[in-house]
């Protein structure tokens, strides 16, 4: 389902066993965070959106319903299988797909109004992760919106969550599982860059999701 790279990170190699994985883990539900992201976004008629690690496109179709045909939204993914699958089952006209990683998007300063990347943050390669976020102020225009989410532990689903963990956990706190999937440890890297202080909201489906707009040009 994924293959790990060094200096690219964790890279889905195979979509069937990956939407396997989130219909279980989501219990059938996963087209409900889809669409609650999407919301939450603050995406709206004709704005410009990418989704960062954009996977099977879920997002990126959820948010090219929100944008309308007098928008556009891209999904990046470093996965050639991912962005070869949309490719092929995506034909909206204002829905594009390119592999690019995080850290170096292949994207025009201040190009979009708003950036979703979720469930992504802990397949970056820790040590790529800041200039991930600072790729995401460069290509986010001033006044624009940007979504992290990751998956937030609850008892409930903690054995679960210590697997994603497991993945994830390249030079974090051993004796803290779930450092590596908190989104809320962003925070000041997010301030540090620029963005004015996040909101960190939980949704029903198992998810932490920060929320930070690039302050507006005075």
């Amino acid at each position: 389902m994924f293959t790990d790279h060094a200096d690219i990170g964790i890279v889905i190699s195979g979509l069937r066993r990956y939407n396997l994985f989130t219909a279980a883990f989501f219990l059938g539900r996963h087209h409900r965070l889809i669409a609650e992201l999407a919301r939450l976004s603050g995406a709206g008629t004709g704005d410009q959106a990418l989704d960062i690690g954009c996977g099977p496109g879920k997002l990126v179709r959820a948010l090219g319903d929100m944008v309308g045909p007098e928008g556009g939204v891209v999904g990046v993914d470093p996965s050639e299988t991912a962005v070869a699958y949309n490719r092929r089952r995506d034909r909206s006209p204002n829905h594009r797909y390119e592999q690019s990683v995080a850290q170096q998007l292949n994207q025009l300063d201040a190009a979009f109004d708003i950036i979703t990347c979720t469930f992504v943050m802990h397949h970056i390669p820790e040590q790529h992760r800041v200039a991930a976020v600072e790729e995401m102020w460069r290509v986010l225009r001033p006044g624009g919106r940007l979504l992290l989410a990751d998956a937030h532990p609850t008892v409930r689903a903690r054995s679960v969550f210590a697997g994603i963990a497991r993945l994830a956990r390249r030079g974090s706190n051993p004796h803290d599982t779930f450092d590596a999937v908190d989104i809320r440890q962003y925070s000041e890297t997010l301030v540090a860059v620029g963005f004015a202080t996040p909101h960190f909201v939980t949704s029903r489906y198992s998810t932490g999701i920060l929320i930070a707009e690039k302050p507006d040009l005075p």
